[in-house]
């Protein structure tokens, strides 16, 4: 194994604990995971006043709520092709030549 990661590996077994998160976090003086939990708080919560919308809806207007799905899915589609086509960019210049 060569020297410098020897040096790195036990550099990183030996890091103190309490040192956790990331670059920015730590520049910013904040810890990541208090940051994470907020975020995710803020998900949960906003999924289920749209899962309490979704329901009244459904029931006062199954129309609508069928109509609001097909957007879904039609929104999930136009997502999914535009990340793969980033994707597509993003990694066409690093493919090697042939």
């Amino acid at each position: 194994m060569q020297p410098e990661i020897h040096d790195y590996l036990c550099e990183r077994e030996n890091h103190n604990p309490d040192r956790r998160g990331t670059e920015m976090s730590k520049a910013a003086g904040q810890p990541s995971t208090n940051n994470l939990r907020s975020v995710v708080d803020l998900l949960v919560e906003h999924r289920i006043k749209l899962d309490a919308l979704e329901h009244v809806m459904k029931e006062t207007n199954p129309l609508l709520h069928e109509f609001y799905l097909g957007t879904i899915e039609n929104l999930r589609a136009q997502k999914a092709a535009e990340v793969n086509q980033g994707l597509t960019q993003t990694l066409k210049p690093k493919l090697p030549e042939r």
